[in-house]
């Protein structure tokens, strides 16, 4: 069995760090008002939003609670604990089972009592994902459900990433939502340490903190990274590093150091970087470098222990054009190749030569780099006969055919041969020479440098 299923919380006590909210559904279980409402709890993935879920779920339907929690003796506890079947629960997984059909068996299935008297108990996964007409199909027998109504048969338990794409409708009829907070690296790594003496697994402090900040501190995703790691000798910081492959890191802040004086080393790190992790991962540790010296800059948490503290710490003089970095690398392409990471660094050098006051990036690519800083260029004059800006209400002059970017294009430098196309109309689409290509997106990138446009 895997470890984050074996010590998965069976009690409250063994959650963390959700004191106050299990202080709450405790006391509605000892109240005996567990039953008279339904539930959301809202988190981030992996932070035991779930686990949660079904702590309460045996609470309510255990024979015997004690201050409310489940006895785990009984014969309900004994069956939801070896998930068995159970007549009063039912997990329901709305990321595949999200239409209105799906949800109309559940309305069916609470009309009908259970054999031992208790009411139903259904914990909706990402619940986000179900439609607004499979929602609206709860919402009658929600209000049957509450505190005062004569039937009381059915308590929705919902679990989501994404509270706002729920209805509130929904909302109005659940216990105020219970929101599950991340724990503290510290706090994730004191669990791992826990399990690791358990499993007689061998483990440096240092490392399993390095594992909770690379889980996100999400502890699913940590305990499966030490079991991972585990399988190849004990967990510590080189093996981590390695397992991690944090090595790339030292690519990423030499791409983040050359951003702003040296496109072709910049260009080079991107390169490397794709093929040493993959491109997607490329993106995100980009992005996590970057807020890491951005938060630096502004003096809020501490420096993730993967990244090296002194050079995070002079990448934090670049102050706000960190924030045009991690926009341009948090939000990756769909299919993120090493040429898109490649674009998007070129981009990048192009955004922030232009978009940090001269002063400023003059002071902070002194303390970066050795490099020269990057000195506005004033666009040279295209050769005649091949582009020209149109003026406003000109025609366009003789023997073009349209338009690219908003520069008219020769149609006597479209290149043919290779670069011609035939369709089945028996037409043929021309595409522009290569040199007309790259003359046109030199035109636009000195446009960028000149400060007369963005990408």
């Amino acid at each position: 069995m895997a470890l984050d299923t074996r010590y998965r919380p069976r009690v409250y006590d063994d959650v963390l760090g959700q004191g106050g909210s299990v202080a709450v559904l405790r006391q509605f279980v000892k109240e005996g008002r567990g039953y008279h409402q339904s539930y959301v709890f809202c988190g981030q993935h992996g932070s035991g939003k779930t686990t949660l879920g079904r702590i309460l779920a045996r609470a309510l339907l255990c024979a015997a609670p004690v201050e409310g929690d489940p006895c785990g003796e009984c014969p309900s506890c004994l069956t939801l604990l070896a998930g068995e079947p159970h007549e009063g629960f039912e997990e329901f997984d709305a990321a595949s089972k999200s239409g209105k059909a799906d949800l109309a068996r559940i309305v069916e299935d609470v009309t009908y009592a259970t054999f031992s008297g208790k009411r139903r108990i259904y914990l909706v996964d990402e619940s986000h994902r179900l439609s607004k007409q499979a929602l609206d199909v709860l919402l009658k027998p929600m209000e049957d459900s509450i505190e005062g109504s004569e039937e009381k048969k059915l308590v929705l338990i919902f679990c989501t990433t994404d509270p706002g794409k729920m209805s509130s409708t929904i909302f109005s009829r659940c216990a105020p939502a219970f929101v599950i907070r991340a724990v503290s690296p510290e706090g994730i790594a004191e669990r791992l340490a826990y399990i690791c003496e358990q499993e007689g697994v061998e483990y440096e402090e240092s490392a399993l903190v390095t594992v909770a900040e690379a889980s996100e501190c999400h502890i699913r995703d940590a305990l499966k990274l030490v079991e991972g790691i585990s399988m190849v000798g004990p967990v510590s910081q080189a093996g981590v590093e390695s397992y991690l492959q944090l090595g790339a890191n030292d690519l990423v802040l030499s791409l983040l150091e050359s951003l702003l004086t040296d496109l072709p080393a910049a260009v080079g790190f991107a390169t490397t970087l794709a093929h040493e992790v993959s491109p997607s991962a490329a993106y995100a540790r980009i992005s996590a470098a970057a807020l890491a010296a951005y938060r630096c800059h502004l003096g809020v948490g501490k420096i993730p222990s993967q990244w090296d503290a002194a050079r995070i710490q002079k990448l934090s003089e670049l102050g706000a054009g960190l924030l045009g970095i991690c926009s341009r690398f948090s939000a990756p392409p769909h299919r993120p190749t090493s040429h898109t990471l490649v674009l998007d660094t070129g981009t990048s050098y192009y955004v922030l030569a232009g978009g940090i006051a001269p002063s400023e990036a003059r002071n902070v690519v002194a303390g970066v780099t050795s490099a020269p800083p990057v000195e506005k260029e004033v666009p040279q004059p295209l050769s005649e006969g091949t582009f020209s800006k149109p003026s406003e209400g000109a025609p366009p002059p003789q023997g073009t055919a349209k338009t690219v970017a908003g520069v008219w294009v020769d149609q006597r430098a479209v290149g043919k041969g290779p670069g011609e196309v035939s369709q089945s109309n028996g037409a043929s689409t021309k595409f522009l020479a290569p040199e007309v290509f790259r003359e046109l997106v030199l035109h636009h990138l000195r446009t960028l440098i000149s400060g007369r446009g963005r990408p």
